[in-house]
């Protein structure tokens, strides 16, 4: 699990074919697998808008996002959406965000509406996926990305860990404010931690959205994995 020690983070490893490490970047994505963004088009319902589907996997019956997760991660930044309807039984999602219509399914399609060229499709398409991602299904463990990082699926942590310094890493002070929230809980009446503990979840995705190299957006995820802990632990000892 990771910690925080002054200015410096220590964080574990995963392996490499884990989707922890391996992350979720769209444009990545594309540049390896053309055929990953599809029917780039003119909106029907607004003229001068593109339209375009997103494919994160080629297996279009997979269960490339776990329902649950995704809801539950939507829903922490739920305030920013002008809209959000999430279905766990249906596995679809659909929120109105920054004025584009966004569609999620559990097969790993994302469906981007009211763009306005091919450029923000994918800079939608990569915020999306980089806050949904704790939701991908990993396939080393066949467990969502979150219990990987918290050590859950008991396949995808390698026994060492990695130092970073936090002054080093954009948007650190995310992260710094995360933890902190995180601090004192035991003895808070429950609305107090439960504030707190959402607060923590909101910086940690926030964070994992806006940091530019996918490689430290990993210590959001961990930060999240460090809130649903805690609130196991502390939902235990009322």
């Amino acid at each position: 699990m990771m910690t925080v020690a002054g200015s410096r983070v220590t964080v574990p490893r995963f392996r490499e074919d884990c989707l922890a490490f391996r992350g979720i970047d769209v444009r990545e994505l594309v540049g390896v697998r053309k055929d990953a963004l599809l029917y780039v088009q003119p909106c029907t319902s607004e003229r001068g808008k593109l339209m375009a589907d997103i494919e994160l996997t080629k297996d279009i019956d997979s269960r490339f996002f776990d329902p649950g997760k995704l809801c539950a991660l939507l829903r922490v930044h739920r305030h920013r959406f002008a809209d959000l309807r999430c279905s766990e039984a249906l596995g679809v999602a659909k929120l109105r965000w920054g004025g584009r219509d966004i569609s999620i399914f559990k097969n790993g399609k994302i469906k981007i509406q009211q763009a306005m060229d091919r450029e923000e499709i994918l800079r939608v398409a990569n915020s999306v996926s980089r806050l949904i991602w704790g939701a991908a299904v990993c396939s080393v463990c066949g467990e969502p990305v979150l219990n990987c990082v918290s050590g859950k699926c008991g396949k995808c942590l390698r026994p060492e860990e990695e130092p970073l310094e936090l002054s080093e890493i954009t948007g650190a002070e995310l992260l710094r404010q995360g933890h902190a929230a995180l601090e004192g809980l035991e003895g808070l009446p429950s609305q107090d931690y439960e504030n707190r503990l959402q607060r923590a979840r909101f910086l940690a995705l926030h964070f994992t959205m806006e940091t530019p190299r996918k490689e430290e957006a990993l210590l959001g995820l961990l930060l999240l994995a460090r809130a649903e802990q805690l609130e196991s632990k502390l939902k235990e000892e009322k």
